[in-house]
């Protein structure tokens, strides 16, 4: 088992009426198989899979959208999508057992980096 400590901070004083400034941290256990940051070329011509449905478990999943113009869509091997990555956007969430998840890009190819790990 290893440890992987995640952070959020949402800081902002124009989005919402009041100063916007708060951070998250949880300690997230995690455990084998994992993928290190890694990059990879999406194209618009398939859906590439980057956490394998067959895999059991949930996997916590980091992705970043490296494209300057061009958006990815991530999505469950099923088709249901979990977010749209503008240019420069990134994510991290829990990927659910058994769902998988791919990458398409819509207009043009696009690089992104991207890492897993399965939750302990």
């Amino acid at each position: 088992m290893a440890t992987l400590n995640a952070t959020l901070t949402l800081a902002s004083t124009d989005a919402v009426s009041d100063t916007l400034d708060m951070t998250v941290t949880k300690s997230l256990t995690t455990t084998v198989p994992s993928i290190g940051l890694s990059r990879v070329t999406i194209t618009t011509a398939d859906n590439q899979e980057l956490v394998d449905e067959a895999t059991s478990g949930v996997f916590y999943f980091y992705a970043k959208n490296l494209d300057s113009s061009n958006f990815v869509v991530l999505q469950t091997t099923a088709s249901v999508q979990y977010a749209r990555l503008g240019p420069d956007e990134f994510c991290f969430f829990p990927v659910n057992d058994g769902n998988g998840l791919e990458a398409r890009a819509d207009t043009a190819s696009c690089n992104i980096e991207y890492a897993y790990w399965k939750k302990g």
